[in-house]
């Protein structure tokens, strides 16, 4: 499989880069302050981009955790609903080898629209690429291949930071692939490009074209 290829050779760096870093903090009362929108990114002119969202709400269902998640951008509020599944398994096992039987997972990760602010993101996406963009996000929910490059299970009910690696299909070539960071202590998730090779195909897989 072309996906377990790739990460085989990238996920001891992910781990060491974003590992579970899973921490015990008492919850005080800054944690309890609604946290800062920032803005989507420092560099829009970057060659690779870490884009920053912030966590303003979430809901729990029996089996995931759905984050509302915002940022700015130029003078536009944007973002998205990320659905996360508890308990996700670790991709990388305690001798630190990838396991490449439980470490993918399709929609381990979910994507969808939140509306406008989700079309202000596309569109602040075809900007920062400089492709061309009709500036709205697809109805569909994305289901990108997820690789946890994680030695421990996710466990969305304690402060921690999770890293993930993210394969988007889409329609005009390879995956797409990008890191992730969710930090439930921080109140963030972040997506990181691997390179510039796959704005194409990541402006697809949100456009849904």
């Amino acid at each position: 499989m072309k996906l377990r290829k790739t990460v085989l050779g990238l996920a001891l760096g992910a781990v060491v880069l974003y590992g579970c870093q899973n921490s015990s903090t008492k919850t005080g009362a800054a944690d309890k302050q609604t946290p800062s929108i920032e803005k989507l990114t420092n560099y829009p002119e970057a060659d690779k981009q870490q884009l920053f969202f912030r966590m303003v709400d979430e809901v729990q269902t029996d089996s995931s955790v759905i984050y509302t998640v915002k940022s700015t951008f130029e003078d536009d509020t944007v973002g998205l609903k990320v659905e996360v599944l508890k308990n996700i398994q670790p991709g990388i096992n305690g001798s630190g080898q990838v396991d490449t039987d439980k470490g993918f997972v399709t929609g381990a990760i979910k994507l969808s629209s939140a509306g406008e602010m989700s079309d202000n993101f596309v569109e602040a996406l075809g900007k920062m690429f400089k492709l061309p963009s009709e500036g709205k996000m697809t109805s569909a929910a994305l289901l990108p291949t997820v690789f946890s490059s994680n030695k421990d299970s996710v466990d969305l009910s304690k402060n921690g930071t999770y890293s993930f690696k993210l394969f988007f299909e889409n329609q005009q070539g390879e995956p797409a692939e990008v890191f992730a960071n969710l930090d439930t202590y921080r109140k963030s998730f972040e997506m990181s490009e691997k390179d510039s090779t796959f704005r194409v195909q990541l402006l697809s897989a949100f456009e849904g074209r």
